[in-house]
């Protein structure tokens, strides 16, 4: 549990901190190993009545149905024992598949969809018996793993998954209940922490000290430092260690509660419990600074961890762009890009970047992150096969990005020519997600373009229409045709 908390600093990023990225040294443990543990469910059957012969003349009538009866009870125990073995060795092909998908999924992108997510999921509820451990799987996948995905939406998720799996008899432990918690932070959720905690009594499972350690964190998250307060007294009387982890989350509860100074002198704190400050204590430091847009001290602190041999990686760096973005403060951001190494992973990371950025309407600062991608330096870059983007106007078309923006990304990476052809590329993509006014919109930027506009290009829109019965989309298309859209 250690190692997955190595990964805290990761919350509101980059996925790609819950395995390892080739080619990095800081990250925390291969999905493989989050995933890991030995199959829930307990071992079925029952216990064969104990008989024996009566004494006397009453053996000779009884001996033979009590025979009977044991030989019933015995055959039952093996069937019943037998019905175990085939239910635990079905959730054991099931989670090697799903951790197989999963794990392969965020090897190769640092991320999961949600298509593939809910495959997985509608899988193990069609199969039913699901394990804890398929349980624990699905729950942690709920969380930044998802950065195409709202972040309501993705705590939406895990709610459904947690009272699915919970009625089809998933038994669940503290292990599911800090999986949640980190969940609700990655997520940024508002909940009630004693709530949790009196949830977590009724269903007769005990916190420990991951679990107070999150809760700590999700007060300080909302800038509750008397609840994140009360929580470190409940794991002093309980003699629990104070770990970097707990004052990291104290940087930010003092941060987000305006008091940035004692945000600041936790570092001091923490030397003085013979606690080094670490690269994620820095990295919360400098999410408190970006917060505030607060340059000079972004800088300053970088330097401080710098020579305290705490260096900090692309990914961190990336987590502050993130942080300036959310909180507005654009001006500051080219500074920090101007700071990205390139490390090896760099284009991983920046892409699962790049759709957070994007879900969270932040479309023009993922679009600079996008033109620092290494391939554009690459001398070896074919521009007559140029399809630089193709992830990042995919996630526009599904976040409804404005039709200006668009065109203009469009615009710039076509006459760039870092893209063959953006904007039919987009069309492609509107048309697969069944977005009607969203085509003819991009339809009528490639004709303002001189480009062709192909009859097949209505056939998706003019089917999904028949089929709804929707006659009035379907005069679109003579609607286009008044606009000198000759080709149809």
């Amino acid at each position: 549990m250690a190692a997955l908390l190595r990964s805290a600093r990761l919350l509101k990023l980059s996925p790609s901190g819950l395995l390892q990225i080739t080619g990095t040294k800081r990250t925390g443990p291969p999905l493989a190993r989050l995933y890991s543990g030995a199959l829930g469910g307990g071992r079925l059957g029952v216990c064969t009545r104990q008989t024996g012969p009566a004494s006397g003349n009453a053996s000779s009538r009884a001996w033979p149905r009590t025979v009977g009866c044991v030989r019933n009870y015995s055959l039952a125990a093996e069937q019943k024992d037998e019905a175990g073995v085939v239910v635990r060795s079905k959730q054991a092909e099931q989670f090697d598949w799903a951790l197989a998908k999963l794990d392969s999924s965020v090897r190769r992108t640092g991320r999961i969809t949600k298509t593939l997510l809910l495959r997985i999921f509608h899988d193990i509820c069609r199969a039913g018996y699901p394990s804890g451990n398929q349980a624990l799987l699905l729950l942690r996948s709920c969380g930044s793993l998802l950065p195409e995905v709202p972040l309501e939406e993705r705590s939406e998720l895990a709610h459904r998954v947690w009272e699915k799996l919970q009625e089809l008899g998933a038994q669940y432990d503290v292990s599911h209940y800090n999986a949640l918690l980190k969940v609700y932070l990655q997520n940024e959720f508002k909940f009630s922490p004693t709530d949790f905690l009196a949830k977590m009594e009724t269903a007769n499972v005990q916190p420990n000290r991951v679990t107070y350690q999150r809760l700590i964190a999700a007060y300080c998250q909302n800038g509750d430092i008397e609840g994140a307060s009360t929580i470190l007294g409940f794991m002093k009387s309980k003699d629990l260690p104070i770990t970097e982890v707990v004052f990291n989350s104290l940087v930010t509860g003092h941060a987000r509660a305006g008091d940035i100074e004692s945000a600041k002198n936790i570092l001091s704190v923490m030397q003085g419990a013979g606690i080094e400050p670490g690269p994620d204590t820095y990295i919360s430091l400098l999410n408190a600074y970006a917060e505030k847009g607060d340059l000079d001290n972004l800088k300053q602190t970088m330097e401080v961890a710098e020579s305290a041999d705490c260096s900090l990686m692309d990914r961190d760096i990336m987590q502050v762009i993130y942080t300036l973005a959310k909180a507005g403060h654009q001006q500051h951001i080219q500074d920090m890009i101007e700071r990205l190494r390139h490390e090896r992973g760099y284009v991983p990371d920046a892409m699962n970047l790049c759709l957070s950025l994007i879900t969270q309407s932040q479309e023009d600062t993922a679009f600079h992150i996008l033109k620092t991608f290494p391939t554009l330096q690459s001398e070896s870059f074919n521009t007559e096969a140029a399809n630089l983007g193709n992830f990042f106007l995919r996630h526009c078309v599904n976040m409804d990005t404005s039709m200006e923006k668009i065109g203009i990304f469009c615009k710039e990476l076509q006459d760039s020519n870092l893209h063959a052809a953006a904007l039919s590329f987009t069309l492609s993509c509107a048309l697969e997600a069944k977005k009607t006014a969203m085509s003819f919109e991009l339809m009528k930027m490639m004709k303002e373009q001189d480009l062709p506009i192909r009859p097949h290009y209505f056939w998706p829109l003019l089917t999904q229409h028949m089929k709804d019965g929707n006659t009035a989309a379907l005069s679109s298309k003579s609607g286009l045709q008044k606009h000198g859209h000759s080709s149809l």
